[in-house]
């Protein structure tokens, strides 16, 4: 699947997707990109809503999750267990979120427990960034199961 057929299947299958224009730029084993207008996503302090920026972090790592495990198991459920974000900087212009995992011990891991266990975890590292800064981080735990 290549990044325009997976905004695609965001905005067909998360509806929030739709309403916050999220639009997959990278969509790659190795690399998501996932960005977003700052019009729609914006608080009534003009500058980036909390709510806008952690549902893109959290949906960037999802996304990787997909393209990794999906083929694999495709009746795989995807959920983040846990999550911490650092907001760093107001955001005021359009925003992306970047998520890089070339992991692939973790990843393997993560295959044979869910082969063994019928479920396994990855801890991913998302940054959001706007006009060349990073105003946020998050770290979460996302799971798989059948």
């Amino acid at each position: 699947m290549d990044h325009t057929a997976f905004t695609t299947f965001l905005h067909e299958q998360i509806p929030i997707t739709t309403a916050m224009q999220i639009q997959a730029d990278v969509f790659s084993q190795e690399k998501i990109v996932l960005s977003v207008p700052f019009a729609p996503n914006k608080n009534d302090k003009n500058t980036g809503f909390g709510g806008s920026i952690a549902c893109l972090m959290t949906l960037c790592g999802w996304s990787m999750m997909y393209a990794n495990f999906h083929t694999l198991f495709p009746a795989g459920q995807i959920v983040i267990q846990k999550s911490e974000i650092r907001y760093l900087a107001p955001i005021h212009t359009d925003f992306q979120a970047i998520c890089i995992c070339e992991d692939n011990i973790c990843k393997q891991e993560l295959i044979t427990n869910v082969q063994a266990k019928g479920k396994g975890k990855l801890s991913l590292s998302i940054s959001c960034i706007s006009n060349g800064v990073v105003s946020a981080e998050l770290t979460g735990t996302y799971y798989i199961t059948l």
